[in-house]
């Protein structure tokens, strides 16, 4: 089974950028020792461009940042596409996900049968900066230990 696990995000955007630090934190803890099938990504994209990226692969996991405002920053949320809103505040652009994920699949693209989302919620999205706020970066960690225990559960038969 080919998986691909996918930071998104904007890593100069402070808090934005935590997807990647998360996929940076697996790939040093996993070193040589990544599973057989597994792929890591750090993208900065979305919509269509984010379905394409996922064609070929039977499952993916995807993490970035969110902000809710329900709970505290640093909260790592596990969720599945279901979780997640359709609309998108720059539908003028691109589509939501799950909209392009049903657009991919009506044209017949191969696309994950399971998808996984681990969003940490964070506090601030749109400042220049690559570091992250104290909270989110306390949330890198256990966050990536989420995700390697999401993709050994799956490799469990």
């Amino acid at each position: 089974m080919k998986t691909l696990i996918i930071g998104l995000g904007n890593p100069i955007l402070c808090d934005d950028g935590v997807g990647w630090r998360v996929i940076q934190t697996i790939d040093e803890q996993l070193g040589d020792d990544i599973p057989p099938g597994v792929e890591l990504d750090r993208i900065s994209l979305g919509g269509i461009s984010l379905m394409e990226r996922l064609v070929g692969y039977d499952r993916a996991v995807l993490v970035d940042a969110v902000q809710t405002n329900n709970n505290p920053p640093g909260t790592v949320y596990r969720m599945t596409l279901d979780d997640l809103p359709t609309f998108n505040a720059n539908a003028i652009h691109d589509v939501s996900l799950k909209t392009a994920l049903e657009l991919g699949r009506g044209m017949g693209a191969k696309l994950p049968d399971e998808i996984k989302v681990f969003a940490i919620e964070s506090v601030n999205l749109w400042d220049f900066g690559e570091m992250l706020t104290p909270q989110v970066e306390a949330s890198v960690l256990p966050a990536a230990q989420a995700v390697l225990a999401e993709i050994e559960n799956w490799r469990k038969p």
